[in-house]
Order: C-alpha cells, then sequence, then structure tokens
C-alpha cells in the first residue's frame, strides 16, 4: 500500500504546480489587458488618438435597406451638387452651385424639371414652374425690377407683368 500511496501523492502535488502556473498565466494575462484598456482610454481622454470630426472623399451614396441609392453628393466638374432620388432611382432634387450660379430643380416622376430656382452668373434670379413635359410655365424672375411670365405649351408669353415696352 505505501507505493499506491506515493504515487497519489505525486500526482496530487503535480496537479496542483499545474494548476497554480495557470493561475500565475491568468493573473498576468489579466493584469496585461487592464493595462492596455487604461493605456487605451487615456489616449483618448487625453485626446491622443483622434477620431476625425470630418469624412472627407469626392462622392457619397445614401443608400436603403433594400441596396438602392437614394441619394449622392458629388461634385460636377469641380461644383458641388446634391441628388435625392425616388424609390425606382429618378431624380426628384437637385441642388447645385458653382462659383456664379446656383439652382434648386424638383422634378416628377419622369425625371421631368416642375419647379425650379435659381441664382444666375448675371446677378439675377427667379422662380419657374413648369408645366407636364417641361412645355408652358410661369416665371417668376427679378434683376433690379421684377417680372412675372406665362408662357404656354408652345413657347409664347401669353402674358406678363409688368407689360413689356418697346
Amino acid at each position: 500500500m505505501p507505493v499506491i500511496e506515493g504515487s497519489f501523492t505525486a500526482i496530487m502535488a503535480g496537479e496542483t504546480a499545474t494548476i497554480e502556473s495557470r493561475l500565475k498565466q491568468l493573473e498576468l494575462q489579466n493584469r496585461l489587458l487592464a493595462t492596455v484598456l487604461i493605456v487605451s482610454v487615456l489616449f483618448f481622454v487625453l485626446g491622443f488618438v483622434r477620431v476625425p470630426g470630418v469624412v472627407q472623399g469626392s462622392a457619397f451614396q445614401l443608400v436603403d435597406e433594400g441596396g438602392r441609392v437614394r441619394a449622392e453628393i458629388g461634385l460636377v466638374e469641380g461644383a458641388p451638387e446634391i441628388k435625392l432620388m425616388d424609390l425606382d432611382g429618378q431624380e426628384r432634387v437637385r441642388l447645385w452651385t458653382d462659383a456664379d450660379t446656383t439652382g434648386l430643380f424638383l422634378n416628377d416622376a419622369k425625371g421631368t424639371t416642375r419647379i425650379g430656382v435659381a441664382q444666375f452668373a448675371h446677378g439675377g434670379g427667379g422662380v419657374a414652374l413648369h408645366g407636364e413635359d417641361s412645355k408652358g410655365a410661369t416665371v417668376l424672375y427679378h434683376k433690379g425690377t421684377g417680372s412675372l411670365r406665362f408662357i404656354d405649351t408652345n413657347g409664347v408669353v401669353t402674358d406678363e407683368f409688368p407689360p413689356r415696352t418697346e
């Protein structure tokens, strides 16, 4: 029997040593993890690591849950442009500006501009309400003095205020 007792004691001693070394290893790993966490938090709190406040790029798309592009922000010949699209991908709103001109265009479901608001390079500005397929319009225009024109589907001015003088 003494042989069995000695063997059992030796096995238990080996397991105890293994458990103690494993505990020391886990304790060391936990200390390292805590140190890394504290240092990381300090970097963010003290501002050593900067989180960007501005995302930059030459074009951005807003995509819905179905993967359809619903809005775009981009550049056209260096000028910024914002477009909003309907569910079919048809452009419904467009805002565009360059050094001289700014325009806001609202389109119908066919993509035809129905309302346009613009500030022109020559200094004037106006609002145009277009008929279907852009035929016919009511145009309010201002540069120095204002005018209001009604244009039929053939492009002929049918009425205007103030009346045009020759």
